[in-house]
């Protein structure tokens, strides 16, 4: 009897050694020195203290993020955990640097770190089955609208993008306009025109079956109608959208989520006078309509190099909880001016240090929104998007014509990568 609990105590006192030998690498794309730092003490004070498992942190910043990763892939020497865009995991994970956490870990372990997140997510980081990661932070195009300015002048905030088009005539003959900056035509027009395809029902690729959707109906249709923004409604082609947004010229504006905390530190003047929106919806053959908007992030996942397999995913369960999600947003919001944290963690919404109101329209914006589908070859497909919005504008040719010669593109390129891939996805279906 005593030799057993002998031994038992012997196993523990092991597990402890090797618990405490355990330090993770973890490289963070885009976080600031001051939220690493934040975060780094939150670990050690919760998770490392607790585990016995260091966690060593390492920040890049996203234009580095193809490269390096590529790089350490190839030559092996990874870390145990990565950040970066979702189509770039899922990219890794198909080409077996990255590995299946269901696999590995177990349905109802993945479903139970999934539940938390926002479930717009979740999609983009599933290829055939597997999943190659999980959501760590959101950025989401919102609208952004001088109240004030269009209650002077008797004018609604819009509700859908017919409201925006019977508006902004009105707008214009007051020598005012409605602009768009992230997804607009000076920077990524593919992700503002992708919100109109779908909300009408389109999208850009099927990336299951590598079939290109842009000559599908609801493709076409969203896609003319943001062509129309520029072309029928003048849309400004470009504009410095904070200062315009300040001084008013542009009332309503379309941007990324976190001008909002660059409206907040920079331009107190207009405090209370602007409200954070929902992008403008289509209405839906059920009446109802649909805000639905370009949903991007970081996302984290396992390098399949890592040696301390178990102890990485034990890090992403405690850091992705509630909990610490909801406190490291309260730690980075309040202790760092003008930075906006969007946890992918549904209840760390309720830690965001912005008013109520705006609080629950970025919640409801996320929750009706979605990061859109990977696919391989995409960067290559999205430029083709951007080429067909330039030929529309630059060179007069219709919105139909230009999305033909893009589908046209797309469809070669998809032809390319499928074959290219197929060694890969025979090697998937076999595992």
């Amino acid at each position: 009897m005593k030799k057993g609990l002998v031994g038992g105590i012997l196993v523990l006192l092991s597990l402890a050694i090797m618990a405490q030998t355990v330090t993770l690498e973890v490289w963070q794309v885009g976080m600031g020195n001051e939220a690493i730092d934040l975060l780094q003490g939150i670990i050690e004070e919760d998770f490392t203290s607790k585990t016995g498992i260091r966690v060593r942190l390492r920040v890049f910043a996203w234009s580095d993020m193809q490269n390096k990763v590529l790089l350490a892939a190839a030559s092996g020497d990874t870390p145990d955990i990565v950040s970066g865009a979702p189509d770039h995991m899922v990219e890794y994970g198909v080409r077996d640097a990255i590995i299946d956490l269901k696999q590995s870990f177990g349905k109802e372990r993945v479903q139970a770190v999934e539940s938390n997140l926002y479930p717009g997510t979740t999609h983009s980081l599933n290829f055939r089955g597997r999943v190659f990661g999980f959501v760590e932070t959101c950025g989401v195009i919102s609208a952004f609208y001088r109240h004030d300015i269009l209650n002077e002048q008797g004018l609604e905030i819009p509700k859908t993008w017919e409201d925006l088009e019977k508006l902004m005539p009105k707008l214009q003959s007051r020598g005012k306009n409605a602009g768009w900056n992230y997804g607009g035509v000076a920077l990524s027009p593919k992700y503002g025109a992708y919100v109109l395809m779908k909300q009408n029902g389109g999208g850009w690729v099927e990336g299951e079956t590598f079939k290109s959707l842009l000559l599908e109906q609801g493709s076409i249709v969203g896609f003319t109608k943001y062509c129309n923004l520029y072309t029928h409604y003048k849309m400004p082609l470009e504009g410095d959208a904070f200062t315009l947004f300040k001084t008013g010229e542009w009332p309503v504006l379309f941007n990324i989520n976190v001008f909002h905390a660059t409206l907040t530190q920079a331009a107190p003047e207009i405090t209370g006078k602007w409200t954070l929106g929902l992008i403008p919806g289509t209405k839906q053959p059920d009446g109802s309509v649909s805000h639905e908007s370009f949903m991007g992030g970081s996302t984290l996942a396992i390098f399949k190099n890592s040696k301390y397999k178990e102890a990485a995913f034990k890090y992403l369960e405690w850091y992705l909880s509630d909990k610490i999600q909801t406190r490291l947003t309260e730690a980075i919001m309040t202790t760092i001016p003008g930075t906006m944290w969007v946890s992918g963690n549904k209840a760390a919404a309720s830690a965001m240090n912005i008013p109520e109101k705006d609080r629950k329209t970025l919640f409801l914006q996320l929750a009706q929104s979605k990061t859109f589908s990977y696919f391989p070859g995409s960067l290559a497909i999205q430029r083709e998007l951007d080429f067909a919005i330039m030929n529309v504008l630059q060179k007069n040719i219709t919105p139909l014509e230009a999305l033909k010669s893009a589908a046209k593109a797309t469809e070669t390129e998809l032809a390319r990568k499928q074959k290219e891939y197929q060694r890969y996805l025979d090697k998937m279906l076999f595992n």
